[in-house]
This record gives structure tokens, C-alpha cells and sequence, in this order.
């Protein structure tokens, strides 16, 4: 009887329900770590541009600039990245629509 009682979670409904629940979604500690890394993510990016606008009020010199404006657009593209990978692929797909729609309308 103690053994049939430890192998109970073996069962195949209980797996059948596992499968169910991981293809359903995601558990709340998944849900929470993607939240988190989106959290993280922006406030990367939000910190990148805090800091390229105040090089521009304080008329930081050009190098500085230089250096300002690139990490402001790989966090912006970082984040982006992170949107796509935590959202899907629906996220970079409707992005990828959006800058050909883009390009097609400059060009």
C-alpha cells in the first residue's frame, strides 16, 4: 500500500495533466521571470537615454556623445530583442511587417 501511495504522482491521468498544463502556458514563476527580464531590459534602455540626454544638456563633447548614442541604440535594440524573445515570435514577426512597410514607404 506504501508503495502504490509513492508512485501515485506516475499516474497517467497526473502526466496527462502535466503535459496539459505545461502546453497551456506558463507556471507563475515562468510568467514572473519574464516579466523580470522585461523589467530589466527597460530599465536598461530607459537609463541609456537618461544618460544620452543629459550628455546633450550638459553639451558633453563628441566622443562622449559618440558613446552615449551607441549604447542608448544597442540597449533599444536589446530591449526590443527581449520584447520579441519573452512576447514570441508574433512580436518580431509584426516588427519585421512594421520596418518593411517602413522601408517601402521611404523608398
Amino acid at each position: 500500500m506504501k508503495h502504490a501511495r509513492m508512485n501515485c504522482h506516475h499516474t497517467p491521468q497526473v502526466q496527462a495533466m502535466s503535459r496539459a498544463r505545461a502546453q497551456a502556458g506558463d507556471t507563475p514563476r515562468q510568467a514572473r521571470a519574464k516579466v523580470r527580464w522585461m523589467g530589466v531590459a527597460a530599465a536598461l534602455c530607459l537609463s541609456a537615454w537618461i544618460a544620452l540626454g543629459a550628455g546633450i544638456v550638459l553639451e558633453a563633447g563628441t566622443g562622449t556623445m559618440v558613446v552615449l548614442a551607441s549604447i542608448a541604440a544597442v540597449t533599444t535594440e536589446g530591449t526590443i530583442w527581449v520584447a520579441a524573445a519573452v512576447l514570441g515570435v508574433r512580436a518580431l514577426q509584426g516588427r519585421r511587417r512594421w520596418l518593411g512597410a517602413l522601408r517601402r514607404r521611404f523608398s
